[in-house]
């Protein structure tokens, strides 16, 4: 029987090869998922996490009663080429015994699973015929081609999951200054739109004897990198040449995969144009030409760029959904360190004196916005809103009714003009019946109240 208890806890080795095991915060939607009887489909870009997360499952659940398959093997592809039957054959021989015979669970996990089309109308047929006595769980490192073959063969079938790098809580958990609770209690309660004075300052006061720590785990991690190997088995001096091998992964083998990509060194190209616009507004002519590549052909590249989740674009707030998809995006990565990389591993100092320090700071901020409300039931949707370069709002936060706006600043030091955006973003909703029940400053300050309406957060308090 699973132990959902154990699943999706990260295991990893140390440099001194002891073991070390941190929660994920995707843990609980996790253990959800397969405690559901959908197919769970983890998503998300190569080295976050998922196949971890998979052997943790195989892990738990007893060897009579789970079957793992990796795709990436040649053998286990031509295997269920040559056999339609061979994934209920494989289940059988394990169980020993008929399937449809087999009282309780029995869970079958397949990795990679995008490397192998016809799995998936297997999967299909497997799933229709034993979905009371079968737990199926598909992952997969390229999530453009995991993400197609669900919604063209398995569509309501399904249960995605969107698995991440680490969130600053997380580094802050494996470099043992803190656990996720911060984290957990302040982004709840900013999703349901119940936070208050009194919640912010009882964390503040529980939370600030780690406050030292986590402002410069903060200051560390405006460059480094969140991927997990990067904090298990990669030493700090090598960080840039696992990066540059991660970039070179990424674009040789996942994306030439993409059978409509064309010139690689083309997407190439754009992807370097795009960490090069990190927190600004999105124009395809420009980062076309800037890449030598046709708007056309940065368009689509930019949309594959987006599906394979190691990035995002970020869409302006509009009532009317129509305006929303017509105006420019906002670029963002899920690792800061992939901008700091594709920008030519530049030192800090050079950041701070080209300008460059705050986009780096909101970039990791917005996205850490992102990686828990992707554990969220429901998940919260997030945009940016812009009236004029004055009257600006970094992010806007929709969920369960309320829309949140927050200001992101790299300063320690407050100042009223932050309140400037948030209050013609409150003006030009008045009437439009907008539930806005606090807005948030998130900056390197102290947590401060200017107005019963504002809630001015110490970044540290987010890890």
């Amino acid at each position: 029987m699973l132990d959902n208890n154990n699943i999706a806890i990260y295991y990893l080795h140390s440099m001194v090869d002891s073991a070390k095991i941190i929660s994920r915060i995707h843990t609980s939607a996790l253990e959800r998922s397969v405690s559901s009887g959908l197919i769970t489909v983890l998503i998300g870009p190569r080295q976050s996490g998922k196949t971890t997360s998979v052997n943790m499952l195989v892990q738990v659940v007893p060897a009579g009663r789970r079957l793992y398959i990796n795709l990436d093997s040649s053998f286990e592809r031509e295997r269920l080429r040559s056999s339609e039957h061979y994934l209920l054959n494989r289940i059988e021989e394990t169980l020993e015994q008929k399937l449809a015979a087999m009282p309780g669970r029995f869970y079958l996990i397949i990795d990679e699973a995008q490397k192998f089309a016809p799995v998936f109308e297997s999967v299909k047929i497997l799933y229709d015929q034993y979905a009371d006595r079968l737990k199926i769980i598909l992952s997969g490192s390229s999530s453009l081609e995991l993400l197609d073959r669900t919604s063209e063969t398995l569509a309501g079938r399904v249960q995605i999951l969107r698995i991440y790098p680490f969130s600053m809580s997380e580094a802050s958990l494996y470099n043992d200054i803190d656990g996720l609770e911060s984290g957990t209690t302040l982004y709840q309660k900013i999703f349901s739109g119940s936070l208050n004075r009194d919640d912010l300052a009882e964390l503040v006061n529980d939370f600030r004897p780690k406050s030292r720590w986590k402002k410069a785990l903060i200051e560390e991690l405006l460059v480094r990198s969140l991927f997990p190997p990067t904090f298990s088995r990669i030493d700090q001096e090598s960080i840039p040449r696992w990066l540059s091998d991660y970039i070179d992964t990424y674009i040789e083998k996942d994306m030439r995969s993409v059978a409509d990509i064309g010139n690689i060194e083309g997407y190439r190209r754009v992807v370097a144009q795009l960490a090069a616009r990190a927190g600004s507004l999105m124009d395809y002519s420009r980062i076309g030409r800037d890449a030598s590549v046709n708007q056309l052909t940065a368009k689509k590249y930019i949309a594959i760029w987006q599906e394979s989740l190691i990035g995002l674009l970020l869409s302006p707030f509009f009532l009317n959904l129509s305006t929303r998809i017509k105006k420019s995006k906002k670029v963002y990565f899920f690792d800061n360190a992939l901008i700091w990389a594709l920008s030519g591993f530049k030192e800090k100092r050079i950041i701070e004196a080209a300008g460059e320090t705050g986009h780096y700071f909101e970039n990791l901020i917005i996205t850490d916005f992102m990686k828990w409300g992707a554990t969220m039931d429901v998940s919260p949707s997030f945009f940016f809103w812009e009236k004029s370069e004055v009257s600006e709002v970094d992010l806007v936060i929709s969920s369960k009714g309320f829309t949140i706006p927050v200001e992101i600043k790299y300063s320690a030091l407050w100042d009223k003009r932050y309140l400037h955006a948030l209050d013609m973003f409150r003006e030009k909703h008045r009437e439009k019946g907008l539930n806005i029940p606090f807005s948030l400053v998130i900056y390197q300050g102290d947590f401060i109240v200017p107005r019963d309406d504002v809630f001015c957060i110490p970044a540290w308090l987010l890890c």
